[in-house]
């Protein structure tokens, strides 16, 4: 069997790949980066390490790389493929699109089983995003030939991979958590079989929990970190101050979840405990500034923090918590970051209301725009 796996990061390596290979699928990787390339086909292998109390050094074998650009050696892969997963960045799916078009238009032409293409990004409904670039390609003719040809089932998928630089060539280090919930309905042909993948019937809930509670509380630690001066997720951690902040914010999001979902409040307390724990880590502590990147994304309105914060006021249910972080994410101001620096010159241009207004899809008169207000004068 083979895995045709876009994007050869960290993530690609530390997680996808991990358990496409426990599947038994051998692995094509497509990259840009000549030099990962090159040395996943001189090496032949590489090494995840798991790290924590009991840490653990996993081989990963039957690996191979093409570059994304050689769109022949792509194609021959789709073609060949029996399964396609992306672990790239939700912004670099419509640069992959029109190559898996001309995989998928082969595949159709030399009638082959349906594949599947799941988008494991950190974003809501990739899969769905990438077919929609996909299907762009296409005129109607060949659209209605590739459209029973492949699947692109959504996924929402937890690990920490942090940034990391290591001697090792092709090395990772990750936690041993993860998960990887995937849309069964949307699956073209029989379910790939891979261990530590779970189908479930509705995504949107396990998506809405990953974004509220990890998602969430991770941009939590990182922004109200920020604001403190700290460096990394861990110092942030053992700040008890913004630990409180944090706890109040997994509340407030459990709550929502519960109402919508029905999620139970005590298990789901014990899958923030989990997380909590995860991000306290010393084996896996990441840079506050990594973690705090795009501003501009998650505040919007339908992202982590002002989402649910949004859908708390409209049920008349507190938000002080979720209010605090997106004020501290209106101060991050990393000049490194394009987001950042677009968001600080628009509040410098214009005032933080405005900017609340505009990223954060807020009515002027709104009582959510007036509490974050109030919250980002107090940080000053």
């Amino acid at each position: 069997m083979l895995a045709l796996h876009f994007g050869a990061g960290n993530i690609g390596r530390g997680f996808i790949g991990q358990l496409l290979h426990e599947a038994g699928y051998d692995i094509c990787f497509a990259d840009v980066n000549q030099t990962v390339i090159d040395d996943i086909n001189n090496l032949g292998k590489y090494y995840i390490e798991i790290v924590g109390d009991e840490p653990k050094r996993i081989e990963i074998t039957n690996i191979e790389a093409v570059n994304s650009n050689d769109e022949a050696k792509v194609v021959e892969k789709i073609v060949n493929a029996d399964i396609i997963t992306t672990a790239l960045g939700a912004n670099i799916l419509k640069y992959i699109a029109p190559v898996i078009a001309k995989g998928l238009l082969k595949r159709a032409q030399l009638n082959l089983k349906p594949i599947n293409i799941i988008a494991c990004e950190n974003m809501i409904n990739g899969s769905a995003k990438l077919r929609d670039l996909v299907y762009e390609q296409f005129n109607e003719e060949n659209l209605n030939k590739v459209k029973g040809y492949a699947g692109f089932p959504n996924a929402a998928v937890d690990r920490i991979v942090p940034l990391q630089h290591n001697d090792e060539k092709l090395l990772v280090k990750t936690e041993a958590f993860f998960e990887w919930d995937v849309e069964s309905s949307a699956v073209a042909g029989e379910k790939p079989q891979i261990n530590g993948v779970t189908y479930v019937d509705n995504l949107q809930a396990y998506i809405e929990r990953k974004l509220f509670a990890v998602n969430a509380t991770h941009a939590s630690i990182a922004y109200l970190g920020y604001v403190h001066d700290y460096k990394t997720i861990y110092e942030a951690t053992q700040d008890e101050n913004i630990m409180q902040t944090v706890r109040g914010v997994t509340q407030e999001t459990g709550r929502l979840l519960n109402q919508k979902y029905g999620f139970d409040l005590e298990k789901h307390q014990k899958y923030i405990d989990m997380i909590i724990a995860r991000f306290s880590s010393p084996y896996i502590s990441d840079d506050i500034v990594r973690v705090a990147r795009s501003p501009i994304r998650k505040i919007s309105p339908v992202e982590r923090l002002t989402a649910p914060a949004k859908q708390l006021t409209d049920r008349n249910l507190p938000v002080e918590n979720l209010v605090k972080v997106i004020a501290a994410a209106l101060h991050f101001a990393n000049e490194h970051d394009s987001e950042a620096v677009q968001l600080q010159a628009y509040i410098k241009a214009n005032s933080v209301k405005e900017a609340v207004i505009k990223y954060c899809g807020l009515n002027e008169n709104d009582v959510l725009t007036e509490k974050i207000l109030q919250a980002y004068e107090e940080i000053k």
